[in-house]
Order: C-alpha cells, then sequence, then structure tokens
C-alpha cells in the first residue's frame, strides 16, 4: 500500500509537470519521463519482494502496452510525448493500485487511464459551455470555444472566426491565426473573437490517471451498468 501510495504521488508529480510543459510550450522534457523510469524499477523491486505478484503477467502487460504505444504512435498520429507516458505507466504500474475499496480496477491499469482519459476528453464542451454561459457568451460555437480580446489571444489557440469576402465568418473547425486574418477582423470593427483551445492528450491523460486512481476503470464500470 504505501509503495503503491508512493508511485502514485511520483506519477501525479510527472503528469502535471508534463501537462504544464505542453500546454505552455508544447515541449516536454524526456528527463520527466526519466525520473519514472529510474525510480519505478527500484519501487517494482521493493514492491515484489513485499507482496509478490506475477511477473509473467507483469512482463506481458508491459510489452502490450509497449506494442499499443508504438502501433498509435506510428500508425495513429499520437504525439510522442502520449505514448511515452503511457509506457512510463505500464513499467510504474505492473498491477493495479487499489488505494481505495470503492475503485473498479481494470485488467492494464495503463489501459485504463488511456480509456479513461478518452472518456474524458468530451467533457471539455461541457465545461467551456457553462463558462461561457456564466459570461454571457451564448452561441453556437460556446461548446467548443470562448471569446477573448482580439489584442490578446492566448498561445496555441485557433480562430473560430474569421473574414471572407469582406464578412466575418464562424466555423466550428478552428483556423490557425495570422496577422493578415486578425487585420481583417479589426477593419471590421472586432475586438472580441471567438477561439478553440489545442489542448494536448496528456492533459487528459492526467485526469484520466487521477480518475483510474479513485473510481477505476470508467469504461468497466459504464459496462458493468448495462
Amino acid at each position: 500500500m504505501i509503495i503503491d501510495v508512493v508511485k502514485v504521488l511520483i506519477t501525479l508529480f510527472v503528469l502535471v509537470k508534463a501537462s504544464w510543459h505542453d500546454l505552455k510550450t508544447r515541449e516536454i522534457p524526456d528527463n520527466l519521463w526519466l525520473i519514472m523510469i529510474f525510480t519505478a524499477i527500484p519501487l517494482d523491486v521493493i514492491q515484489y519482494l513485499l507482496e509478490p505478484y506475477d511477473l509473467v503477467f507483469a512482463v506481458i502487460q508491459f510489452v502490450v502496452i509497449f506494442v499499443l504505444a508504438n502501433v498509435m504512435f506510428y500508425l495513429l498520429g499520437f504525439g510522442g510525448a502520449d505514448c511515452k507516458a503511457l509506457i512510463c505507466l505500464a513499467l510504474m504500474f505492473p498491477t493495479y493500485p487499489k488505494l481505495f475499496e470503492f475503485t473498479t480496477p481494470g485488467f492494464i491499469f495503463a489501459l485504463s487511464v488511456l480509456t479513461n482519459s478518452v472518456i474524458v476528453a468530451p467533457a471539455l464542451p461541457l465545461i467551456l459551455a457553462i463558462r461561457n454561459a456564466i459570461k454571457g457568451d451564448i452561441g453556437k460555437l460556446m461548446f467548443i470555444g470562448y471569446r477573448v480580446d482580439i489584442d490578446n489571444i492566448p498561445k496555441f489557440h485557433n480562430l473560430l472566426e474569421y473574414v471572407k469576402n469582406g464578412k466575418v465568418v464562424k466555423s466550428a473547425r478552428g483556423v490557425e491565426l495570422s496577422d493578415k486574418m486578425i487585420a481583417e477582423l479589426k477593419q471590421l470593427g472586432i475586438r472580441r473573437v471567438w477561439v478553440t483551445p489545442a489542448l494536448p492528450f496528456i492533459v487528459f491523460m492526467t485526469f484520466g490517471f487521477v480518475l483510474a486512481i479513485t473510481a477505476g476503470d470508467v469504461l468497466i464500470t459504464i459496462l458493468k451498468q448495462i
């Protein structure tokens, strides 16, 4: 139990730090993943000595996640950091950590984190909608973006409205902003513009990790209710 707590705290620190770096610079230092690797191995050994677990299953689940991560990277276009995080999770947790009695464990912990991440991602539109409703920004774009000062557009955001044939066009598909687009919007008197954040998947993985530790495998929980 103590080992699991230590592993969870280290992993949470790395994921939160990685999310912060990705949001700010879109680059994650490799030393964060090295922290997980070089702490996971001795902790796995200590865990096995204190409470032996199935080494065969531990190896199999790591191989499965390693292969899956590479397929995601080379064939599905997932980010390298996301795949590294998944592999590190498989190494750090050869068994599913259960810190709470109410947790519904999955078969492979890293896989539970991944599926939780995919389930969490659609919650973003709801969060955006609530935020916009509170501010009074109601419209068809309120589920995918929010309005900001045209002179203060945050980094790594795409425009949801732009000028076409002399008129402002709103689009549910974000377009990469440029100085020309901003100038055209200003010429039409636009001072606040709809934008959408390009959130990195590692952010959702962090939330998926927290869910996996507390609630457990959300997909399995949902299937059990069917």
